[in-house]
């Protein structure tokens, strides 16, 4: 059974699809979103159920500042921290520095493997895990940020 709840927002909806299937056959609960201010509203909604989102996975497109700091100043304002990752065509390194000092736990640049993105929400749920106090839906304090470059599975 399921038991970690992943909210997936990608714009390209036959690629939202596939990862979401991926996700699913790894035995995550996944829940969809089009686009980062639905996925904001589902996050407020889920958030004092008893299935919070425990990860969120976002496509930035080309990742640029703007669409960095929109995501950002969505999120922050929401009331509500969560952990996340980030998928982008292109991400710049000073996009990615922001981004992790914002609780972003990997940066996955497109194209990439599934075994990548896999690896990479495991990872981010085995290290919030180990964190004392974590609780799903709650950012946990976050000692210590990376943005690993996608590597082969």
């Amino acid at each position: 059974m399921a038991t970690q709840h992943i909210l997936l927002t990608e714009n390209r909806p036959n690629l939202q699809h596939s990862l979401g299937l991926m996700l699913k056959q790894a035995d995550y609960r996944v829940s969809l979103a089009e686009n980062t201010e639905e996925a904001v509203a589902l996050l407020k909604t889920l958030a004092n159920t008893p299935d919070p989102v425990d990860l969120l996975i976002v496509d930035l497109d080309s990742a640029s500042p703007e669409a960095c700091a929109t995501f950002m100043h969505a999120l922050s304002g929401s009331s509500l921290a969560i952990p996340y990752l980030v998928l982008a065509e292109d991400i710049r390194d000073t996009t990615g520095d922001a981004l992790t000092k914002h609780g972003c736990l990997a940066c996955i640049t497109k194209p990439f493997e599934p075994a990548t993105l896999l690896r990479s929400v495991h990872q981010a749920l085995d290290r919030l895990k180990q964190q004392d106090g974590h609780q799903p839906g709650r950012k946990p304090e976050i000692t210590r940020t990376e943005c690993p470059t996608n590597q082969p599975g």
